[in-house]
């Protein structure tokens, strides 16, 4: 999937900028040069990067700080149009993808490590409740617990792999 990116900055300079990170990452790139229409799309849209020209940030910093705060999961990156070049521009950009996607992928990991950790525990719970039954279970209940007692081990085994 492409990466999709918005660039907020002034038109005029914004459009070689656009078209090296369209060449050089493959992204998609929406050029906005007005920091109001650039916070309303923010909020309605999700980016993988912000990018912000610095001397639009300066000018505004009520709606930057706005922007940071919509922005979800999208990295933002403040630079100056005017003393970076594109192929900078891009480096930067890549980079800042790159630390994105290990950011989410510690992330899921954790989760997922997480989730395998609540799952045994109520697998657990689950198995040592059915064993508890099978004691003192009449023999139409018997059948069924051990039938519950294999489903929840085999869960549990599956999970551990």
């Amino acid at each position: 999937m492409l990466p999709n990116l918005l660039l907020m900055a002034p038109e005029k300079a914004s459009i070689p900028i656009a078209e090296a990170l369209r060449t050089g990452l493959g992204a998609e790139v929406h050029i906005l040069p007005h920091r109001r229409s650039a916070l309303t799309t923010v909020r309605r849209k999700q980016f993988d990067l912000i990018l912000i020209d610095e001397g639009m940030a300066a000018s505004d910093a009520t709606t930057i700080e706005q922007m940071y705060q919509n922005a979800g999961s999208a990295s933002l990156l403040e630079i100056n149009l005017a003393l970076s070049s594109a192929e900078r521009i891009v480096r930067q950009a890549r980079a800042a993808l790159a630390r994105r996607s290990q950011e989410f992928a510690r992330v899921q990991t954790a989760a997922l490590s997480q989730l395998r950790s609540e799952l045994n525990a109520t697998l657990a719970g689950l198995l040592l409740e059915a064993q508890l039954a099978l004691r003192e279970a009449n023999p139409a209940q018997t059948h069924r617990l051990r039938n519950l007692v294999k489903l929840a081990g085999d869960l549990r085994d599956h999970l551990r792999k």
